[in-house]
């Protein structure tokens, strides 16, 4: 405090007691709230009168009229579709098959031949010369001979059928045999050959008849083969057939009733032909082992 002036300890005794007096006002305020504090609110307040408010009229709403529903379309039902009736097959009835018969050829194995005579089989020839006629190297054809074969040479299997003529003359024949076999069985007809000739060839084939002819004029002919003793055995085939019906059934009368003998069987007509290519000294042809391939119905 020496430091200070006198003026500013006169300015700080002053401040001193200001901030008394304010403590001291700030004292007695307090105490005197405490002690009255009912006197700060009147006793009795008389409420400020309510407003009223004016009357305000209020129209009556209209009412909106209903909207009128459109109808619903009536749901129309769809017709009822009439089902179409199941058409139940006819049963076909399924045509009992016929077992093939066994079709056999008679003298396959041409044994016990005799002169011209050949058991089981029949034979045609071509013949337009007899013995004392003048001929003709290429159109006259001499009646053909059938015998065994006597050369061992020539043989085929045993028995052997041998055909020739005359010398220097030609022959052509056909040799045949019918058979019964099952309406519509597949058949084809082989059977071995041989051939000599002292010159050129013999030329030979075989065939069959599907309709069971008594010849070989409607014969179907397999390939055609020209051969001699170079040759050796050889196997001719016949085309493929099948076996047709009948073509006149027999009838017969029961009673007051003729009826027709319905039948499954038929007749084919096995056939092999021989002919010298050129006549000669010798020309021969040699058969064997024909046989039947037959195949049942389909």
């Amino acid at each position: 405090m020496s430091a200070l002036t006198r003026t500013q300890k006169i300015i700080l005794l002053i401040l001193a007691v200001l901030d008394v007096a304010v403590i001291a006002g700030l004292a007695a305020i307090v105490v005197n709230a405490t002690r009255h504090p009912a006197e700060a609110l009147p006793t009795s307040a008389t409420p400020a009168p309510t407003q009223t408010p004016a009357a305000t009229w209020t129209p009556t709403p209209t009412l909106t009229p209903r909207p009128t529903l459109i109808a619903r379309p009536t749901n129309t039902p769809a017709p009822t579709r009439t089902p179409i009736p199941t058409v139940v097959p006819t049963e076909t009835p399924t045509p009992t098959p016929v077992p093939p018969i066994d079709v056999r050829l008679e003298g396959a194995n041409f044994d016990f031949l005799l002169p011209n005579r050949i058991p089981g089989w029949e034979w045609d020839a071509y013949v337009n010369y007899k013995s004392g006629d003048e001929y003709n190297t290429e159109t006259s054809y001499a009646e053909p001979q059938f015998t065994a074969a006597d050369d061992p040479v020539r043989r085929i299997n045993g028995t052997t059928l041998k055909i020739e003529t005359i010398r220097w003359l030609k022959f052509r024949t056909w040799v045949h045999q019918t058979v019964t076999a099952t309406v519509g069985s597949r058949v084809t007809f082989r059977i071995k050959a041989g051939a000599f000739s002292s010159l050129d060839t013999v030329i030979v084939r075989a065939g069959i008849d599907p309709t069971g002819a008594g010849n070989c004029n409607n014969a179907r002919w397999g390939s055609e083969m020209r051969i001699n003793q170079t040759s050796g055995t050889v196997t001719l085939t016949s085309p493929t057939v099948v076996v047709a019906e009948l073509a006149n059934p027999t009838t017969r009368e029961e009673g007051n009733e003729e009826t027709t003998e319905v039948t499954h069987l038929g007749r084919i007509t096995v056939c092999f032909f021989a002919e010298p290519a050129y006549p000669h000294v010798n020309n021969a042809a040699f058969f064997d082992q024909a046989e039947l391939n037959v195949a049942p119905p389909r």
